[in-house]
């Protein structure tokens, strides 16, 4: 067939997100059965080879939500604590094997030229773990719904587990619509597949991707704990910050600093917590408070980026 006969890769997808949102339809009212996604214990997390073997141990939980490319200055945040590296894309930095990175290539959004960079770049040994879509759930985001995000998953992310990849969620927000999102995306992900689409396996995801942005130590901690009871899925904290954006008050440099004591120590203590990336290392910090700035404008790290890559609490 001639390319311009071919349907597009996103329109195939747009099929498939009707199929589901169809089949979930006709499952939720006749109550048929669906299967369920594989839920991984913290105990396979050595189950990849390619996987360091410090992932998701105490002590290693940190990784960096990276947003200066190809800067040298990444060698200033690399320590035994800091394991995982993502950038919000598939392009890796050039240095991060070198400097002994997981890297974390991610599937920001179903635009056509995402896709297209993702197939031809995760490929085998490229990277460890496939992050889903940035914050489906936020119009300004990523802005998918769960059937159209499921069947860009079953098309595009799945097939990667061939590879030897592991998956994480789409990295819903912390917006009160997360939760529901997920529920639907998981709904559709395992029953859509199961009901229409047989000779597809149901998703299987090893880790459920979170992001964060409140005021306080105990607002995170109750965040992880429902979505950990409701998903039962380790969870890889991909973004998190002290930070209001709700028009409230900022907090102090010492009342974020605190915040970030605390949340280390409930890392480390908590064994379906794998990782953490606190949101970002990049120069100048964007959409967040100097305050919560983890680099210097000479590339290295500030009091509290040193606190964070060297898991101090």
């Amino acid at each position: 067939m001639s390319e311009a006969g071919k349907p597009s890769l996103v329109s195939f997808s747009a099929a498939l997100a009707l199929a589901c949102y169809l089949c979930l339809g006709v499952s939720q009212v006749f109550a048929i059965p669906t299967a369920s996604p594989d839920v991984n214990t913290a105990a396979d997390v050595a189950a990849e080879a390619q996987i360091s073997s410090s992932f998701g141990q105490k002590g290693s939980k940190i990784c960096a939500a990276w947003g200066d490319g190809n800067d040298p200055s990444l060698a200033n945040f690399k320590t035994s604590h800091v394991v995982g590296l993502y950038d919000w894309t598939v392009q890796k930095p050039s240095a991060a094997d070198s400097l002994g990175f997981d890297f974390w290539p991610m599937l920001w959004g179903g635009s056509q030229d995402m896709i297209n960079a993702f197939e031809s770049t995760v490929t085998a040994g490229y990277g460890t773990i496939i992050l889903g879509f940035n914050e489906p759930n936020e119009e300004g985001e990523s802005n998918l719904d769960p059937f159209t995000a499921a069947a860009l998953w079953q098309q595009y992310i799945e097939p990667k587990r061939s590879l030897g990849y592991k998956t994480c969620s789409p990295a819903i927000s912390s917006r009160p619509n997360g939760q529901q999102w997920m529920q639907e995306f998981l709904q559709a992900c395992s029953g859509c597949t199961f009901l229409v689409l047989m000779f597809w396996a149901p998703c299987k995801i090893d880790y459920q991707c979170l992001h964060w942005y409140d005021i306080g130590f105990s607002g995170l901690q109750t965040y992880l704990e429902e979505n950990h009871a409701q998903f039962g899925l380790p969870i890889l904290l991909t973004e998190f910050a002290d930070q209001d954006f709700n028009g409230g008050a900022q907090p102090s440099l010492s009342d974020v600093t605190a915040f970030m004591q605390q949340a280390l120590e409930y890392f480390d203590n908590t064994d379906w917590i794998l990782a953490a990336c606190p949101f970002g290392i990049l120069f100048p910090t964007a959409g967040v408070t100097n305050n919560n700035a983890l680099q210097n404008a000479d590339g290295t790290p500030t009091e509290l980026g040193t606190i964070v890559i060297n898991d101090e609490y």
